[in-house]
């Protein structure tokens, strides 16, 4: 959705993860039922995060985008993110490293 804000805040994340795009992919879909550490929070993948209409509604910073939930509806079965089970609760830092374990 190149014409789109892809703003994180639209999404509400607790996490957000830097990593470098792949085309025509959610790479974070591979990686349920996996460990993965951010930082010394340890993690496990459960499932896909199903998104809302609330992705739309323009906020403080970007306008109103229906084309955000219809491309994740159309790419990605309505999802994008992950939920994940507390392992090892930590606190997390910004910048801290994720690495799959």
């Amino acid at each position: 959705h190149p014409e789109g804000v892809p703003d994180p805040r639209r999404f509400r994340p607790n996490i957000v993860v830097d990593i470098d795009p792949v085309e025509g992919s959610f790479p974070e879909t591979e990686w349920i039922g996996r460990k993965l550490a951010v930082g010394d929070l340890l993690l496990t993948v459960s499932e896909p995060c199903r998104r809302c209409g609330f992705t739309i509604i323009a906020q403080d910073g970007f306008d109103n985008d229906p084309g955000i939930l219809r491309n994740l509806v159309r790419h990605n079965a309505h999802n994008l993110g992950v939920y994940c089970t507390v392992d090892r609760p930590a606190r997390v830092e910004i910048g801290a490293p994720m690495r799959f374990v």
